[in-house]
C-alpha cells in the first residue's frame, strides 16, 4: 500500500520537502552571517517562510499535465521517488485490508492537520480580540505635549503626518503598537517619568520604526503560516528568528537617526520592565528576547552608510536564490539514460529497490532514433483519437499487486502506433496488459513545418488501486 499515490499527499510531502531544503540553506545563511545588516536577515528570514506558501511542485504537477493533456487518462503522480509525472492511471479495486487503510490514513492526516491550524488560530485570535479589549477600555489619547513629540519623531522617521497616534495604557499594560494599517502607540503609563527626553526619543522611535517597517501586518503573517504549519520544527525557528531580527532592525534604525547608542541601550533597558505579557498576533512593541544580546549590540554598533550597490547586489542574490530554487522544485527531474529536449518529455526512471530487470525482446533501453522527432520538436502533438484502457491482469488484481509501466511508442505520419516497448517496470507482470492496451490507440498525427511525422511518445502507466 503506497498512500503517496494520491495527488495530493503527494504534492504536500515534496512541497515540505523543498521548503525544508530551503529553509536549512536560508537558515545556516543566517547563523553564518551575524554580522549582516539586520534588515537583511529579516528579508532572508521571510524568503525562508515564504517558500513554506509557494507549492512549486504542484505547479509542476499542473503545468506537466498540460504537456500530456492530449493524450487522455487520468493523470497523477506516479511516486514519491519522481517529482511529477504524469500518468495514466489504471484502478482496481483493492483488497479489503487494503481498503480498510488506504483512504483513513489519508483522512487521519488531513483531519490532524487542520485541527491543529483551527485551534492555534483560534487561540491567537481570542487571546488578540482580548488583549486589544483590554487596552480600549484603559487607553487614554497623548497630551498635547506628547502628541506633538511623537508627530516630530514620526516625521524623522518618514511616516506621513497623522498616521500614527499615542495613547496612555494603565502601568499594567504594555509597551507597544497596534494595528495593522492605522497605527496606535500604547506607552504605560509611569513609562515617560522614568526616562529622561532623549531615552523617550529613543524608545518611541523604536516603536515608529515597527510601524515603518510594517512589522504589525509581517508578524500577522507570521502567525498565519505558523498556524498553517504548526507541526514543522524549522517555522517556529523561523518565526522566533524573524522576531529577533525585526527587533534588531528597528534597533540599527534608530541608531542610525540618533546615533546615541548609550542612550538609547539604557532606555531599552529601562523600558524592558513595560514589556510584560506582550505576546499577541500581529502586535509589535518593545520585547525583552534576548536582552542582553541587543543591549551588547546596541552598544557595540557603528553608523556605517550601506551602500546600495552592496544592499541591491545582496538582495537581488537572495532573490535569485530563490528564483532558482522555486524554478528547481518545480522541475521533474530527468531520468538516466535522456539527454537534451527528449529528457523533458520522458517519465522519470525507477528509485530505489523497485527497478527491475525486465526481460529481453520487451525492452527499449534507448529511444527509438531517426526520422523520428521527439514531442517536444513538433509544432502540434499527436493528440489521441481512440484509447482503449488497458486490462488490470486478474490474477495481480487478486494478489494486490500493484506496478508501473512506462512505455514508448512512435505515432507514424498515419497516427498509428508503431513499435510499443518497455521502457521501464516496476512489475513485469502488467507489461503484457500495457503493451496491448497502447498498440490499440489511435491519434491523429504530429505535425513539424505543416507535414505529419514520426513522434516519439513516452507515458507511464500505474496500475494501482482505489479504496
Amino acid at each position: 500500500m503506497n498512500a503517496f499515490h494520491n495527488l495530493w499527499l503527494h504534492a504536500v510531502a515534496l512541497h515540505l520537502w523543498q521548503a525544508t531544503l530551503f529553509g536549512l540553506a536560508i537558515g545556516a545563511g543566517l547563523v553564518a552571517l551575524p554580522g549582516a545588516p539586520a534588515r537583511l536577515r529579516h528579508f532572508a528570514g521571510w524568503l525562508a517562510l515564504l517558500r513554506f506558501l509557494l507549492p512549486a511542485g504542484l505547479f509542476a504537477s499542473l503545468t506537466g499535465s498540460l504537456h500530456w493533456a492530449a493524450l487522455g487518462g487520468v493523470w497523477l503522480p506516479a511516486r514519491v521517488g519522481g517529482l511529477w509525472m504524469p500518468a495514466f492511471i489504471v484502478s482496481g479495486n483493492a483488497p479489503e485490508t487494503q481498503r480498510a487503510l488506504l483512504l483513513p490514513l489519508t483522512v487521519v492526516l488531513a483531519a490532524i492537520w487542520s485541527l491543529g491550524t483551527v485551534l492555534l488560530l483560534g487561540a491567537g485570535t481570542v487571546r488578540l480580540i482580548r488583549g486589544l479589549r483590554e487596552l480600549r477600555r484603559g487607553q487614554v489619547p497623548f497630551a498635547a505635549g506628547d502628541r506633538e513629540r511623537l508627530e516630530g519623531l514620526a516625521g524623522r522617521v518618514g511616516l506621513r503626518p497623522g498616521s500614527v497616534t499615542g495613547y496612555y495604557v494603565p502601568s499594567s499594560g504594555w509597551l507597544g503598537v497596534v494595528g495593522l494599517f492605522r497605527s496606535r502607540v500604547i506607552v504605560p503609563e509611569g513609562l515617560f517619568s522614568a526616562l529622561d527626553d532623549r531615552e523617550v526619543d529613543s524608545v518611541l522611535l523604536h516603536e515608529l520604526m515597527h510601524v515603518k517597517r510594517h512589522d504589525n501586518l509581517l508578524r500577522f503573517c507570521q502567525s498565519g503560516v505558523v498556524a498553517l504549519f504548526w507541526f514543522h520544527p524549522l517555522v517556529w525557528w523561523l518565526d522566533r528568528h524573524l522576531r529577533w531580527e525585526s527587533e534588531r532592525a528597528c534597533d540599527e534604525g534608530v541608531l542610525r537617526i540618533t546615533g546615541a547608542n548609550r542612550v538609547y541601550a539604557s532606555g531599552l533597558f529601562k523600558a524592558m520592565r513595560f514589556a510584560l505579557g506582550l505576546n499577541l498576533p500581529g502586535v509589535s512593541g518593545m520585547s525583552r528576547l534576548r536582552l542582553q544580546s541587543r543591549i551588547q549590540a546596541v552598544l557595540s554598533h557603528q553608523n556605517r552608510k550601506d551602500s546600495p550597490v552592496k544592499l541591491a547586489l545582496m538582495v537581488s542574490t537572495l532573490v535569485g536564490f530563490f528564483g532558482l530554487a522555486t524554478l528547481v522544485a518545480s522541475t521533474p527531474p530527468a531520468p538516466e539514460g535522456t539527454t537534451g529536449a527528449a529528457a523533458q518529455n520522458q517519465p522519470a526512471g525507477n528509485s530505489g529497490g523497485q527497478s527491475q530487470s525486465a526481460p529481453s525482446g520487451n525492452i527499449a533501453t534507448t529511444p527509438p532514433a531517426g526520422g523520428i522527432f521527439d514531442i517536444s520538436q513538433v509544432d502540434q502533438i499527436p493528440v489521441v483519437r481512440t484509447q482503449t484502457p488497458p486490462i488490470y491482469p486478474a490474477e495481480l488484481k487478486k494478489a494486490g499487486a500493484k506496478g508501473e509501466v512506462v512505455v514508448s511508442w512512435v505515432v507514424d505520419e498515419q497516427g498509428k502506433v508503431g513499435e510499443v516497448k518497455i521502457y521501464s517496470s516496476t512489475n513485469h507482470g502488467f507489461d503484457q496488459a500495457a503493451m496491448d492496451a497502447v498498440r490499440q490507440w489511435t491519434f491523429s498525427p504530429g505535425m513539424k513545418n505543416g507535414k505529419p511525422v514520426n513522434v516519439l511518445i513516452s507515458c507511464p502507466i500505474v496500475f494501482s488501486f482505489t479504496p
